[in-house]
């Protein structure tokens, strides 16, 4: 997707297996903080929800990851949404909740992705992509875009392409969650810095405590519904994101209607970032 403003307060593979139950969890990460979301214009006019970057939830508390975007599409079948645009300098991990996509890239990729399946794209040196709803059965489109920051080191590789299915995106129970591992171990979604992606749904009541190796830091976005996260059992609702603590398994417990969040989380570079739209230098 594209993007025209740059973040509010900017700062400064390898994986792990989502883990065990709250039983066995001898050390709980606390919640450094909650923040809500805001909605913003991208594309061609495209209502986005915007959870990174943020004001309060800061590029230095949740490096390597520089945005998350929750985008939803009234139906399939309207064309480039995102038409052609560049990006340099990151990863791009897009997800589809529901929906397909369609893709097409300077570097000759095109394709479709669609519901439970995702796309990787590696920016590296620099490239240009264009976006929008797939060929699907038509009806609402529903996903997030995660964009993972590159090492300095890194910034000038070659660009590539992953189209991940949903079939090959691996699915787990961790106490009472269904945990389907979209970066991590098992998941063939390959990225240059190490880090973890889940996306978790809990039912009413349901408990899980997810693995964090030391060392990652990160955030859990809750997409639907809320629940109790971190140690301290904060509270966090739909279009929340919460930072996690340094160390520890990462606790929750579903509200009454259950929840449903994603789990990002990795090794921070602990670089400065310059970032100029689309390009993150």
């Amino acid at each position: 997707m594209t993007r025209t403003q740059p973040p509010f307060a900017p700062g400064a593979s390898t994986s792990a297996a989502p883990g065990g139950t709250a039983a066995e969890s001898q050390t709980a990460r606390s919640i450094v903080l909650v923040a809500d979301s805001h909605v913003v214009l991208e594309g061609a006019g495209v209502p986005v929800r915007r959870i990174l970057p943020s004001r309060e939830a800061r590029y230095d508390l949740v490096d390597p990851f520089l945005l998350l975007d929750e985008f939803r599409i009234e139906s399939s079948g309207d064309g480039a949404s995102f038409p052609p645009h560049p990006h340099r300098g990151f990863e791009i991990v897009t997800y589809f909740i529901a929906g397909s996509g369609k893709h097409v890239d300077s570097e000759g990729n095109a394709g479709v992705v669609y519901a439970g399946g995702l796309q990787r794209i590696t920016a590296g040196r620099g490239m240009w992509h264009g976006e929008g709803s797939g060929d699907g059965p038509s009806g609402p489109v529903h996903g997030l875009q995660l964009w993972i920051n590159l090492a300095r080191a890194e910034k000038g590789i070659a660009p590539s392409y992953q189209a991940v299915t949903a079939e090959q995106i691996p699915e787990r129970k961790v106490g009472d969650a269904t945990v389907r591992v979209l970066v991590g171990e098992g998941s063939p979604t390959q990225l240059r810095t190490p880090s973890l992606y889940y996306d978790v749904q809990l039912p009413s009541g349901g408990q899980t405590a997810l693995d964090v190796p030391d060392g990652y830091q990160g955030f859990a976005y809750v997409i639907d519904g809320e629940g109790a996260f971190g140690a301290g059992g904060r509270t966090v609702r739909a279009g929340q994101v919460a930072v996690l603590g340094p160390t520890g398994s990462l606790p929750v417990v579903a509200g009454n209607g259950g929840v449903r969040f994603v789990l990002c989380a990795g090794v921070p570079h602990r670089e400065p970032v310059r970032w100029n739209g689309p390009y993150v230098d």
